[in-house]
């Protein structure tokens, strides 16, 4: 259930990846909290507008090639249109497929890069105008732990997700003065479908055996952090990176 006590009401808030994984939890999550929302996602979202328009919300939703700037600029003008606003930007997408160093090729490395920072960027950077113009905004970069304990084969997913954290402190610095707040979110290894599928077993087992909480992350661990982030009384924090991930002791 939503934290009611948060202030989300009547909020335009833009979740990319959110078709399915952490985004779209993420997107009922800010449903029940009183959010409309616009979904950007390379796969369709058919079903989470479904979850979404069930909790008395209105949705929008559009196939979206992130890697593609010029893609990811026209979906956040089309919900300005749709809207006529957005107040919440969630940057969840990733692209995280695990690739030896040795194997790695400069045209695969940009990808990450293109999908992980710089659509991040320039949907902040389409948007900020907005936000701007009403003296309000909350961005949130879903950041990550494994920054702080690289894994064999993450090197290219590591590497942007530490952009990712620059890209909050520099733009909570641009855009403080305008009243939005800027701030990432670090999961740890979190149990979604694509996850269990791509990631071996012992991986969660290690990673949950250095957890203070001995027990995997679940999307649902993530969404009160996000709530708050997101809401009218997130006043004063700007420029951080929130970890939740059960304490992983590093």
């Amino acid at each position: 259930m939503a934290t009611t006590f948060l202030t989300h009401k009547d909020r335009v808030a833009i979740i990319t990846g959110a078709a399915g994984g952490l985004g779209s939890h993420f997107a009922r999550s800010l449903a029940q909290a009183g959010c409309d929302i616009a979904i950007a996602d390379i796969a369709p979202a058919d079903h989470v507008v479904e979850l979404v328009e069930a909790e008395g919300r209105r949705a929008f939703s559009e196939i979206c090639d992130l890697s593609d700037g010029d893609q990811v600029v026209g979906f956040a003008k089309k919900v300005l249109s749709h809207f006529g606003k957005c107040d919440i930007l969630v940057n969840n997408a990733a692209y995280m497929p695990v690739i030896p160093f040795a194997d790695l090729t400069i045209e695969q490395f940009r990808k990450f890069e293109a999908i992980n920072v710089e659509a991040s960027f320039l949907l902040a950077q389409t948007l900020a105008p907005s936000m701007i113009e009403q003296g309000y905004g909350r961005i949130v970069q879903i950041t990550s732990s494994s920054v702080g304990s690289p894994n064999v084969g993450f090197l290219p997913y590591i590497s942007t997700k530490m952009g990712g954290i620059g890209l909050v402190r520099g733009l909570a610095n641009e855009l403080g003065v305008h009243g939005i707040l800027v701030n990432g979110l670090s999961p740890g290894l979190t149990a979604t479908t694509e996850s269990l599928k791509n990631l071996p077993p012992e991986l969660f087992e290690a990673v949950k055996g250095r957890q203070s909480l001995k027990r995997t992350e679940l999307p649902e661990d993530l969404c009160g952090a996000l709530l708050f982030l997101t809401s009218e009384q997130c006043g004063f924090v700007t420029g951080q990176n929130i970890h939740c991930d059960g304490g992983d002791l590093k």
